[in-house]
């Protein structure tokens, strides 16, 4: 029996949490909190962003990534800086401090990863993959966020102030 709607909502809403539940736990020797972590790895992904920009990576509003940055910065893992030319931008890149702790905790997390998809061949990851992304979009076009359906990604995302905006390309991951 297909599960209707609510069900599917229900489901999506519990992976999450546990998703976040078990990263959270593997975070928590680092001395890391969920939302940290996904700052760390989207400049770790991404390198030097506008402060809009990561938080339209990591998906949480500026008030909430400014409190997540400040913390990252306190303890060194994360610089600042805004540049002379434009006052109203901020900028942040991972130090040597954070990408070093990025990489262990994507160590850490690696096997994390494996064993909650171990049941799950490639294709069928991919497939989830297209179809989380696809369903983020419907969400965001939903809530008045996302591009008009003829806008490309690349488009919208220099619309959102990417980070290749500020001249500057994703980092090649390992």
């Amino acid at each position: 029996m297909p599960l209707d709607i609510d069900d599917l909502n229900r489901l999506l809403f519990q992976t999450e949490q546990a998703r976040r539940l078990l990263v959270g736990d593997r975070l928590s020797p680092h001395g890391l909190m969920f939302g940290q972590w996904l700052a760390l790895d989207a400049l770790h992904k991404e390198g030097l962003s506008s402060m809009t920009a990561l938080a339209a990576m990591v998906g949480v509003d500026r008030t909430t990534l400014t409190r997540t940055i400040d913390g990252l910065v306190a303890a060194g893992h994360v610089a600042r800086a805004t540049p002379a030319r434009d006052r109203r931008l901020v900028l942040v890149d991972l130090t040597p401090s954070g990408r070093t702790l990025t990489e262990a905790v994507q160590a850490d997390l690696a096997q994390t990863h494996a064993s909650v998809f171990a049941g799950l061949s490639r294709a069928e990851l991919d497939q989830l993959s297209v179809l989380l992304a696809r369903s983020l979009a419907q969400i965001r076009l939903a809530a008045g966020e996302g591009p008009s359906p003829e806008v490309g990604a690349g488009e919208d995302r220099q619309r959102r102030g990417g980070p290749h905006v500020l001249g500057h390309k994703p980092r090649p991951r390992p």
